[in-house]
């Protein structure tokens, strides 16, 4: 039979006519904490459970969410015929974010930097000194795409931390907002080569 509209023979897998729509939620919390799934029946670090000593953080009203990559690219070039392959090395992976909530301070603490916070009273205080350079996360970020079918997709992220400069934007007839709010994903060592810097997880058992 003629290839009328170009289609390749054999076994194809095409893309799914689904599409996801805003932003994830975000947690974090101490990466000395085990993932929930430590791992699961299929050798996946993720998931968190919150304690007392190592709590889940959430973060509330984010926006603008974007998830990267940072990667070194080296040609391997020959002199007659010119490149003729790449080698790539995966850096870190980078989360970007706006967020929209200032409270507690207990949260925003920890995504800026600031010093342990303390709740005395009706009073909550911060301090806004050195940063500490040892403190990394790990960061949960689940969206559900189908909330009748229960559908989502998750990103689990090993060992990050939060860094680069924040701003708090206070405009006038505006909710303030905090952007310039950057996570580094690092390699962990500890877990399986292939799952180094993180995991996607779905769960979608209309489609798979």
């Amino acid at each position: 039979m003629a290839l009328v509209t170009g289609t390749p023979q054999g076994v194809i897998t095409s893309q799914e006519e689904l599409y996801i729509e805003g932003a994830p939620y975000i947690y974090f919390q101490n990466a000395v904490a085990n993932p929930r799934y430590n791992p699961d029946v299929d050798g996946y670090y993720w998931g968190m459970t919150g304690s007392a000593s190592n709590p889940v953080y959430n973060i509330g009203c984010v926006q603008d969410v974007s998830l990267t990559e940072d990667v070194t690219l080296n040609s391997v070039r020959c002199d007659t015929v010119g490149d003729k392959d790449a080698i790539q090395k995966r850096n870190h992976l980078e989360v970007n974010l706006t967020i929209l909530s200032q409270y507690p301070l207990a949260v925003l603490a920890q995504m800026m930097n600031l010093s342990t916070p303390l709740l005395v009273g009706k009073l909550e205080k911060v301090g806004i000194g050195a940063i500490s350079n040892t403190k990394n996360w790990m960061v949960y970020m689940p969206k559900v795409y189908d909330e009748d079918a229960g559908d989502y997709i998750l990103i689990h992220l090993h060992k990050a931390k939060f860094v680069d400069a924040w701003t708090i934007d206070m405009r006038q007839g505006e909710s303030w907002q905090l952007t310039g709010i950057k996570l580094w994903a690092f390699a962990d060592d500890t877990k399986p080569a292939a799952q180094k810097f993180g995991v996607f997880v779905r769960a979608d058992p209309s489609a798979l």
